[in-house]
């Protein structure tokens, strides 16, 4: 019997559970760490005097270090480790938050954006795929959307720090403490943090076997007699696979996909504090739409993984996306009014996280297991264009005239287009690459 599908069968222990806590709380973490310059933004810009095209670049820098290192780092984890790679990419995080808090001028602080970035994006492209592999497929989409609550969930903290620190300590301070909780995860990542069961069984480094044993014991299942019989490299699968003529449409598509929910989460993150400011309304009350557009987020991510148990992962991720391209519609409709202004942040929060969170559940599985990371990464990596060409595109925007209404408008088309996407690229097929296992493993009950 293959490994995954004794993983399907069986409940969950409580190593497995604490396989996705983990890797929730690198996501709360990373999450705090990307959005916590949208809350600093007001006082890095009063500070240094910059214009919205000035404060739109800084915004962006974590983002394109998150493309690089989703492009260029995540594809790593297939060859290294995904533990390995992963704690190679948190202190890259915990040095860029410390030097961010040391910046003296806006291109040093865009340099210590763009390492923090280069750090997220190699972590979070191989996090799914570790959940992936230790999660039954009943519960997969669940286990995701609890995943991707974590990011929405370090927005909320992020938005209470720099609340309670800026105004007391100055923009700095919300940084200081990312950095070191940021150095804390490495530690316990270090500690408590196992090895992905699909690279041990691919990549065979140094006792492959025994390690193997010692993951299957804590999940309670038999162990292998032997490891399994080696693929081919045909049904191993290779980097080009992802771009192969079978695979090259699925894989565009998916890319358009991730560029589009992206873009419409990190401009409604980075902006949207700013924007309602710029609307007429306080800073506090800015910051607190930001807030509540997280929070917002962690319902939603929450809301889907609820409901995955009942409905289809491609359709909750197709509704998600209409229901972004409706909130950004109803921010454009009501932003004269601080109420409806609110509750749209909320919506946009609750859609926008629940189509990211539905992504990042269909996208391991539609890859062999030795390319997964890669192909997820990739993914990740096109979508960061959109991540980081949002926010600097609205600097731009805004220095040309444009209202904070028309901006909201602007995202209303590729939401629902989106959607259209994502029921495209999911249409089963045939092509799948199972893992499988040696003739002499023990059977479950053995």
């Amino acid at each position: 019997m293959l490994i995954q599908d004794r993983i399907d069968r069986s409940k969950m222990s409580g190593f497995q559970i604490a396989v996705v806590a983990i890797c929730l709380v690198i996501n709360v973490i990373d999450g705090f760490d990307v959005l916590v310059m949208s809350f600093a933004a007001s006082g890095v810009a009063d500070e240094w005097a910059l214009s919205e095209s000035e404060v739109g670049l800084l915004l962006s820098s974590g983002l394109v270090g998150m493309a690089l290192g989703s492009a260029f780092l995540a594809p790593l984890a297939d060859r290294v480790g995904r533990r390995r790679l992963t704690l190679v990419c948190l202190a890259l995080c915990t040095f860029g938050m410390v030097l961010s808090s040391l910046s003296t001028g806006p291109v040093d602080l865009g340099f210590s954006r763009l390492l923090t970035g280069l750090g997220i994006g190699g972590t979070v492209a191989s996090l799914p795929v570790i959940i992936t592999e230790f999660t039954p497929k009943r519960l997969r989409g669940t286990m995701i959307a609890l995943y991707a609550t974590g990011l929405p969930v370090g927005g909320i903290l992020g938005g209470a720090a720099a609340q309670l620190l800026v105004s007391e300590y100055g923009w700095r301070a919300p940084f200081i403490v990312g950095g070191v909780l940021t150095f804390v995860l490495v530690v316990t990542v270090a500690v408590l943090m196992p090895e992905s069961l699909d690279y041990l069984l691919h990549r065979r480094p140094k006792d492959s076997l025994a390690k193997v044993n010692r993951l299957l014991d804590r999940m309670h299942m038999a162990r292998l007699t032997a490891l399994p019989t080696p693929q081919s490299k045909e049904q191993r699968g290779t980097t080009r696979d992802i771009l192969n003529r079978r695979m090259a449409i699925r894989s565009a598509l998916l890319w358009i996909a991730y560029f589009i929910v992206m873009a419409g989460f990190y401009f409604a993150a980075s902006w949207t504090p700013r924007l309602l400011e710029q609307s007429g309304f306080s800073a506090q009350q800015g910051m607190s739409g930001g807030v509540l557009l997280n929070l917002g987020g962690l319902v939603g991510t929450l809301l889907l993984g609820v409901l995955a148990l009942k409905v289809a992962g491609r359709t909750l991720t197709a509704l998600a996306f209409v229901g972004a391209g409706l909130s950004f519609l109803a921010m454009n409709l009501t932003l004269d009014s601080l109420t409806a202004a609110l509750v749209s942040a909320v919506a946009i929060g609750m859609f926008i996280n629940a189509s990211g969170a539905g992504l990042n559940s269909i996208a391991p599985g539609l890859y062999p297991a030795p390319v997964r990371a890669t192909g997820v990464g990739w993914a990740m990596a096109f979508g960061r264009i959109g991540a980081l060409t949002a926010p600097i595109l609205a600097g731009v925007l805004l220095d040309s005239s444009w209202s904070p209404r028309s901006l909201f408008g602007l995202l209303v088309v590729p939401m629902i287009a989106a959607a259209i996407v994502v029921l495209v690229v999911t249409v089963p097929t045939q092509e799948r690459t199972p893992v499988t296992e040696a003739a002499g493993v023990r059977s479950p009950a053995g």
